[in-house]
């Protein structure tokens, strides 16, 4: 696949892609636009600030102010030099952009901390989106985000026989035929491919939870997405809607009370709470998550866990954890798990990020190395976009190292995560860092202990 050519402009496209997401600015961005006042309460929570003071929150979030100023202020239209209002002039500053934008994993971090509640994730968000618009999308992301609406990633035999070796595994562990798009099923247990191609584990663990409970379940027979909606990672909402879409239509089918998920990054979110805006409306079912799943059968009596003694820890997903406020239930079920579970310095609200969340880490040269191997092509990209992407990765290592750092000093021996871009970036930093440490899912700690009661 031949990449974007980062070295073009079209001032047309560059001007009607920041009319675009200017439209598309509601009253609560609006708050994030206009009320921030610079006071760097933000930048040190940043884990990209270690990278470099210009990569603060509120210096990324100005683009996007300078992009509103450009469309929708009078005097900034008049005296753009003097109120910082315009759009990016050419290819060298429409790519300092990209450099900007993502360099951010909207970890919210930012958010907790801004005494006026300014969430400068957000606002990057936006940015992305108009750089997009642009063509300024790393080539990788492009191609997912691609596959993903087209449904083409089920073309692809790589991608199949992958997904097919993990369900075959998953029958082997349950000594059973899986129950696949079985309709009236209570249960509809949703993985993704990146799930397959990073922790096939997991989705087996989940498997095994899901039969060792004797619950009515089921699950798609082929992968619904690759980690729907990739599209958000680069602010394309028309193509993130396209596909949750489709998987809804899906659902309802089936017609579940519950949709469980093991992966509690963005795709958890997005069904969680996204998802009766996005359908436009109040979906027939509840989302969830396997911690929220087990914690309430083992409360009811329904279920328990047999204690080990494993060194075990917990890096908490943004999204899970901030956005969704399942902060102690994974500390809980774990404590259960294991005598020698202990919580990271930052556990709770303000738990350091991994530094690469929000696409980063599935667009760094290793991750595409290792999609170009499972699919058998080679993603041809511009010597610019090659520059950007090897920047990325060292500064990605950067960011990270507060996380391994932290690892490293509780001495586990095994961090338990429940997101796919976080359980990917730290088994990449660990490495790099030189920490031995084992990376795994949550479900892939419960699923040997969780017992029908």
């Amino acid at each position: 696949m031949n990449g974007v050519n980062w070295e073009t402009y079209d001032e047309a496209l560059v001007k009607e892609a920041a009319k675009s997401v200017v439209g598309h600015i509601d009253p609560v961005m609006m708050h994030y636009i206009e009320n921030c006042v610079s006071c760097a309460a933000c930048e040190t929570a940043c884990p990209y600030y270690a990278v470099g003071e210009e990569y603060g929150p509120v210096n990324k979030a100005e683009n996007l102010r300078k992009l509103v100023r450009s469309e929708v202020a009078i005097l900034p239209r008049i005296f753009p030099w003097l109120f910082h209002s315009h759009v990016p002039k050419d290819a060298e500053e429409l790519n300092k952009w990209a450099e900007m934008a993502y360099r951010c994993t909207n970890c919210g971090l930012c958010y907790v901390t801004c005494p006026f509640g300014i969430h400068s994730g957000e606002m990057i968000k936006l940015v992305r989106g108009f750089l997009t618009k642009t063509g300024r999308v790393p080539t990788v992301l492009k191609a997912m985000i691609d596959m993903e609406v087209s449904g083409t990633y089920s073309g692809i035999k790589g991608f199949m026989d992958l997904w097919q070796s993990v369900l075959k595994e998953a029958e082997k562990a349950i000594g059973k035929e899986l129950p696949l798009d079985k309709k009236g099923a209570e249960y509809v247990y949703l993985p993704s491919l990146a799930e397959a191609m990073i922790t096939p584990e997991a989705i087996v663990s989940s498997i095994k939870i899901l039969d060792k409970l004797g619950l009515n379940w089921t699950m798609p027979s082929d992968p619904m997405s690759i980690r729907a909606p990739v599209g958000a990672l680069a602010g394309d909402g028309e193509a993130a809607a396209a596909v949750v879409k489709r998987i809804y239509n899906y659902l309802k089918e089936i017609g579940p009370r519950y949709v469980v998920m093991s992966d509690g990054g963005y795709p958890y979110t997005t069904y969680r709470f996204d998802l009766p805006r996005i359908v436009g409306e109040k979906p027939p079912f509840k989302v969830v998550h396997f911690v929220e799943l087990i914690l309430e059968l083992v409360e009811a009596g329904k279920a328990k866990i047999i204690q080990g003694d494993e060194e075990v820890t917990w890096h908490s997903p943004c999204k899970m954890g901030r956005f969704a406020g399942l902060i102690e239930e994974p500390a809980k079920l774990l404590s259960m798990a294991s005598k020698n579970f202990r919580k990271l310095e930052s556990h709770g609200l303000f738990s350091r990020c991994c530094g690469g969340g929000n696409s980063i880490a599935c667009i760094v040269l290793p991750t595409m190395q290792f999609l170009g191997k499972l699919t058998g092509t080679t993603m041809q990209v511009s010597d610019e976009e090659m520059n950007f992407l090897k920047k990325l990765e060292h500064d990605m290592y950067i960011a990270s190292k507060g996380k391994i750092d932290e690892i490293r000093k509780s001495k586990a021996k095994i961090v338990a995560s429940a997101c796919v871009g976080c359980i990917h970036t730290i088994r990449l930093s660990s490495r790099v860092h030189g920490l031995d440490v084992s990376v795994v899912n949550i479900v892939e700690v419960l699923a040997d202990k969780i017992e029908k009661a």
